[in-house]
């Protein structure tokens, strides 16, 4: 072994310990950057968020280099780019279009305030339950378990929703929102997967965030639901959510993450792979 290559024994030997470290890890930094710029302001404390997210990356890339090759340059073509994204923009139009189809009154608040809660999302929690995570899981996981890692990342994801409750959040939209980030989850998951970039799922996770908090009037000023759904609105953003996460996450696993193993091996510069 070269001797200027650091040693992961836990990485190889423990890999579930990397996974519940690299989701750990994240998270105290991050709220350690929220807490610092939350006594400017709100704002700040958002922005701190995805400075700290920044700085794991690069304490990440520099602890498992020289065969991490970083977070940032995609790992695939613009035309494939493009597909994989589809499914988010068709979320984002049945978003939008919500007012048309719920017939309810448009509503459009955007703020500065908007804007970094929806940076501090993207980065935020992308960090704690994606980038690291996945990127252990591509590298130290065992090829015909990786796609269930990534599920239960998802479904982690999904009912870590469930401490909105403790904020004021209204139980029943709570537990939909649960359901339904567990999906968005797997969309998420589908970016980073398919292009090897960090770049993808924290634009698509921030902008989306940002949308929702600038539309939905249903949203306290600190982006938790406070009010009911009707029974129907319910029912569409359950269906939704599954259908583009699955569609995502099906589109970038191909049944057996046989293109994305490729990718990640780029990444980890494991071995040579043709373009």
């Amino acid at each position: 072994m070269d001797k200027n290559i650091r040693s992961h024994s836990v990485c190889e030997k423990m890999p579930l310990l990397a996974i519940i470290m690299a989701m750990i890890v994240p998270s105290i930094i991050v709220g350690a950057g929220a807490l610092i710029g939350g006594l400017i302001s709100s704002e700040a404390g958002n922005i701190g968020t995805c400075i700290a997210a920044i700085i794991m990356m690069i304490i990440f890339k520099a602890w498992f280099s020289p065969n991490f090759k970083g977070f940032v340059k995609p790992e695939n073509s613009a035309k494939n780019i493009c597909i994989l994204m589809i499914p988010f923009i068709l979320l984002l139009l049945y978003t939008l279009a919500e007012p048309l189809y719920l017939k309810r009154p448009f509503y459009f608040n955007p703020t500065f305030s908007a804007l970094t809660m929806g940076l501090a999302a993207g980065f935020g929690e992308e960090s704690m339950f994606r980038l690291f995570s996945i990127a252990i899981v591509m590298r130290y996981v065992k090829k015909e378990k990786r796609i269930l890692s990534i599920i239960l990342l998802a479904v982690f994801f999904g009912f870590m929703h469930m401490g909105n409750i403790q904020q004021g959040a209204d139980m029943v939209m709570t537990v939909v929102q649960a359901f339904f980030s567990i999906f968005l989850g797997l969309m998420f998951s589908a970016l980073y997967l398919k292009t090897g970039s960090v770049i993808f799922p924290i634009f698509a996770h921030a902008f989306y965030d940002y949308i929702c908090f600038t539309t939905d009037p249903s949203l306290s000023s600190e982006g938790i639901i406070v009010q009911q759904y009707t029974p129907v609105a319910m029912v569409l953003a359950i269906v939704s959510s599954v259908i583009v996460g699955t569609l995502a996450f099906y589109m970038a696993t191909n049944n057996d993450l046989s293109i994305a193993n490729k990718i990640w091996e780029k990444k980890w510069n494991t071995k040579q792979v043709e373009e």
